[in-house]
């Protein structure tokens, strides 16, 4: 049985010679669906470095990022939850 996420997974990758941290995330499907204008915003931040080399698409919609950021890389990646969270608490209120 295959296993379907719905939760980003995110990793802290250590270049072995520099030492230099790179985030990566995969988005699934599922989580787009649900999340995409946050991650839209969160993609646009001016603190999130990347290019289109960096992204690798998925014919189901989802796709992986490698990412960087002046900012420490957890940080970073726990503000894309907290922005869910705050959009999923919006929308039960309704």
């Amino acid at each position: 049985m295959a296993l379907v996420l719905s939760e980003p997974q995110f990793q802290v990758l250590t270049h072995r010679e520099t030492g230099q941290k790179t985030g990566r995330i995969y988005f699934p499907a599922l989580f787009l669906a649900e999340f995409h204008k946050n991650v839209n915003q969160w993609l646009q931040q001016r603190d999130i470095v990347f290019d289109e080399t960096d992204v690798k698409r998925y014919e189901d919609g989802s796709f992986r990022l490698y990412f960087k950021t002046y900012d420490e890389l957890e940080r970073v990646y726990f503000r894309l939850i907290l922005m869910t969270e705050k959009s999923c608490s919006q929308n039960s209120r309704y």
